[in-house]
């Protein structure tokens, strides 16, 4: 680890509020060239039927851009954040992210984003332990030309800091200490299925692969999910990645 990284983690066991720790991201993240950061926090203990899903949510994104991104439930469409819960490596993405492949949804919340100032960025997912989820996602207004070569300058100390900051959130501001989630089974079938879910495969093409009717994958997927408790099947490939299900 460079000297200069380990100065910028030294001091976050002293950050204990949520203000401090906005601060400490805001600071790094732009003297590393990214003007604007989103944090999202999710455990699966906050996963569950009985409860409303609890998140740590940190940003210094436009609060317009925010109100509109809950308003119109982006984030069942949003096609990074679906990647981010299927892969451990950093996202980088532009406008153009996945332009060949998404869906009409996915393709207005893309553009509604850069209609908005959100053109390019990366987006760091990271999976701990029982199915926990963080993902920073920072944003930039460079050229793309500018964006490319700073993140491939910086990648492996974004990713690293990522790791740490979210160590840091969720040690500072998580509450109460979760139980220890008892041991979940998946038939082999289920992890068959799930792994052609994240994957972004349909019911239907999942069926086609595997030779059953896509009434029976809807019915594996529906089982997954009420095993780990969660109610779409993001959030289950989420879990399943953190409890080490796919081997993506």
């Amino acid at each position: 680890m460079q000297a200069g990284l380990a100065s910028v983690l030294s001091d976050l066991d002293a950050l204990k509020t949520e203000r401090a720790l906005k601060q400490k991201f805001e600071s790094v993240f732009a003297s590393l060239g990214f003007s604007r950061y989103a944090y999202l926090g999710l455990h699966a203990s906050d996963l569950d039927d009985d409860k409303p899903v609890k998140a740590v949510y940190l940003t210094n994104l436009p609060s317009d851009w925010v109100a509109r991104y809950l308003k119109e439930d982006y984030a069942s469409v949003d096609p990074v954040f679906r990647d981010c819960a299927a892969s451990r490596l950093p996202i980088r993405w532009t406008e153009k992210y996945r332009a060949n492949s998404r869906t009409p949804s996915e393709t207005r919340m893309m553009e509604d984003a850069w209609e908005n100032g959100m053109r390019h960025g990366m987006s760091i997912p990271i999976h701990g332990p029982g199915g926990e989820l963080g993902i920073f996602s920072l944003n930039t207004d460079m050229s793309e030309r500018e964006f490319r070569a700073t993140t491939e300058r910086t990648k492996y100390e974004l990713q690293s800091i990522a790791c740490y900051f979210h160590d840091a959130v969720q040690r500072s501001l998580k509450a109460e200490q979760e139980d220890v989630p008892l041991p979940i089974a998946l038939t082999q079938r289920e992890v068959e299925i799930l792994r052609w879910t994240v994957a972004g495969k349909t019911a239907w093409e999942i069926g086609a692969i595997l030779k059953i009717s896509e009434r029976t994958v809807n019915f594996h997927v529906q089982n997954v999910m009420e095993k780990f408790g969660v109610h779409n099947k993001t959030h289950a490939a989420a879990k399943a990645m953190g409890l080490g299900f796919l081997n993506i």
